[in-house]
């Protein structure tokens, strides 16, 4: 036994050696409580996560990981989520991101967002998964759905993106989901051709209503491209032909 702690610590440097010390000496003491947590889990759990808080703001990793781990086993979404972090950014541990990944998938198949957000980041940057833009995408407009406004950032840049994987997932928010847009503009005019390029030397495309839904992308040479809402299609329009939509 002594060998294979031995060889488990190791590679550690002395502070995580100290950390992983620490946690074994209070995860033991923790893990009975369970009873404890059950019989009145938002009360509890609330000072529990506010405590293990403050251990971190304080640099008391190993702390702070005592106290989420045990409500993390028990399916607390936040805990969960706040573990997640702790292995993708190495407090106190060693970085690993499919450790990350575990807890994240856990905490957002609850319904946390930022645990969402979270593992759109790591597909989309190939961090403890294989890198899969069509996947982050997926997260990132879930959470952004759910008013997760830096997923919601994240995405609109990302959409603007001429790429594949991007411009299909733009196509179907346009469809059904335009309102995760927070830039919409709207024709102005009682009627507007959009083209297929920035010009007037491209094709018509197709003609556009007074007030209808569009998206801005780009700019280029007193042209916007668009996403045209309810359509699932991008054109060019003459920019002064669109101004920003007063629901917006």
């Amino acid at each position: 036994m002594i060998n294979i702690i031995k060889n488990l610590y190791s590679p550690l440097s002395r502070r995580q050696r100290l950390f992983y010390t620490l946690v074994l000496l209070c995860i033991l003491p923790l893990t009975p409580s369970k009873a404890g947590f059950n019989a009145a889990p938002t009360r509890i759990n609330k000072t529990l996560h506010q405590r293990a808080s403050e251990q971190m703001q304080q640099g008391n990793y190993a702390i702070a990981y005592c106290i989420w781990h045990p409500l993390a086993e028990q399916n607390d979404r936040e805990a969960q989520y706040n573990i997640g972090w702790m292995y993708h950014n190495g407090y106190g541990l060693m970085i690993d991101d499919e450790s990350a990944f575990f807890w994240w998938i856990k905490s957002a198949a609850a319904g946390n967002t930022d645990a969402e957000y979270a593992l759109g980041d790591l597909y989309r940057q190939g961090q403890g998964v294989e890198q899969d833009l069509s996947i982050a995408l997926g997260w990132y407009v879930s959470a952004a759905l759910k008013g997760h406004q830096a997923a919601r950032e994240t995405l609109l840049a990302l959409l603007k993106e001429d790429n594949k994987s991007t411009r299909k997932m733009l196509k179907s928010l346009l469809k059904s989901n335009w309102s995760i847009f927070d830039n919409a503009m709207q024709v102005k005019v009682d009627k507007a051709n959009t083209r297929s390029g920035p010009g007037k030397q491209f094709k018509i495309t197709t003609t556009l209503q007074r007030g209808h839904i569009v998206i801005p992308l780009h700019q280029q040479d007193g042209w916007t491209e668009i996403g045209i809402t309810g359509m699932a299609k991008t054109a060019w329009i003459f920019s002064r032909l669109i101004e920003k939509s007063p629901a917006d």
